[in-house]
């Protein structure tokens, strides 16, 4: 699986914000929550909360994105409504 197992996928955000969606989440609370249901095994050596925060950044862009981030907020993501 190499590298692939280190990324993250939206499917696993998605889950955790649509299960907390009552307020917006920082990166680091959606990975706790992650880690603490066992959506996604981590890896010692790996950054999962640099390659969450750079997928959540690359998924709130534009039209089509699947997260919303928060404008004058840094890093507070909900989904698309």
């Amino acid at each position: 699986m190499g590298v692939v197992n280190f990324m993250f996928r939206a499917s696993e955000d998605l889950q955790v914000l649509e299960n907390y969606s009552d307020a917006p989440m920082t990166p680091k609370q959606i990975l706790q929550v992650i880690e603490a249901e066992g959506l996604k095994e981590m890896r010692s050596g790996t950054s999962p909360l640099a390659c969450l925060n750079a997928m959540l950044h690359s998924n709130s862009r534009g039209g089509e994105g699947l997260f919303y981030k928060l404008p004058g907020r840094i890093s507070l993501f909900t989904l698309k409504a």
